[in-house]
């Protein structure tokens, strides 16, 4: 009789027990393209069950249901699709967002990889709250090889890095992208002011006279790209041709890191080729 209690106990136990203890939960909600994108990069990509609005790669999960922007996200849709955990980033609303969603009885996990010294073992730990520890550690430790600073011995290139023309936001200190910029020895014309990612006018930056100018791509910024660089023209920077087109890579601290951190090093060495006069 007090066999059968226990076993009925166990039994019970166990089926109460979250289903992805020891294997990778079934249902995932991001509410960051950057976790999206890790989580599709660690082969979990079928197991999210919600992205934000904004999570766009790979392709195949803009066919994802979506729960609102990553800075509004609607916990009721959060909830309805009754998600085994719910991945949410340091930054923005996400610390708010998961105190409120484990107050309604939700697990959570906090990704704290917003700058590239954090972001490798960033990786580490969400392999581990996924249980997908082996291809989060391959992962974090390609961008662990591609952090190894520049060792070559030369001056630094002031550089502006525009992120968005109109009105023009650059990376500033204490972003990622300015990370980034240092370990490829530039120098950030950017760096005195208080904002990852200030506003500048024109007249600030032709006053700064970077020797760089690095701008992102996109459908959308072409146009205002161009016609921020000719209102820039009476920079040598830009009568010489030294500015250099990235992508996206470096705007997510994700599985693209090493690819974006090889494109500046390739501007930074383009340049080089260009000297100033």
């Amino acid at each position: 009789m007090m066999l059968s209690f226990l076993f009925g106990i166990l039994f019970i136990l166990s089926a109460a027990a979250p289903a992805f203890c020891g294997e990778p939960p079934k249902r995932i909600v991001s509410l960051a393209p950057s976790l999206t994108e890790l989580v599709s990069s660690l082969g979990l990509e079928k197991n999210l069950v919600g992205v934000t609005t904004f999570c766009d790669r790979p392709a195949s999960v803009r066919t994802k249901p979506t729960v609102g922007g990553p800075a509004n996200p609607s916990l009721e849709a959060v909830l309805r699709l009754k998600p085994d955990i719910v991945l949410v980033d340091e930054e923005g609303i996400g610390s708010k967002a998961a105190l409120r969603l484990q107050k309604l009885g939700v697990r959570t996990a906090t990704f704290h990889g917003s700058r590239l010294n954090k972001l490798p073992e960033a990786i580490r730990r969400l392999g581990r709250e996924l249980e997908v520890s082996q291809p989060a550690e391959q992962l974090a430790v390609r961008i662990e090889n591609a952090l190894k600073s520049d060792k070559e011995e030369s001056n630094k290139v002031r550089t502006l890095f525009v992120i968005w023309p109109d009105p023009m936001v650059a990376a500033g200190p204490g972003s990622m992208l300015d990370d980034a910029m240092k370990m490829n020895r530039m120098e950030n014309i950017a760096s005195d002011v208080r904002s990852g990612y200030p506003r500048l006018s024109l007249e600030a930056v032709i006053s700064r006279n970077p020797e760089l100018i690095i701008v992102g791509q996109g459908e959308k910024l072409v146009a205002p790209m161009q016609r921020m660089i000719k209102h820039l023209n009476s920079l040598d920077a830009v009568k010489q041709g030294r500015v250099c087109m990235v992508s996206d890579a470096l705007y997510r601290p994700g599985p693209r890191i090493p690819e974006g951190i090889a494109e500046l090093r390739s501007c930074v060495e383009k340049m080089r080729k260009r000297p100033t006069k």
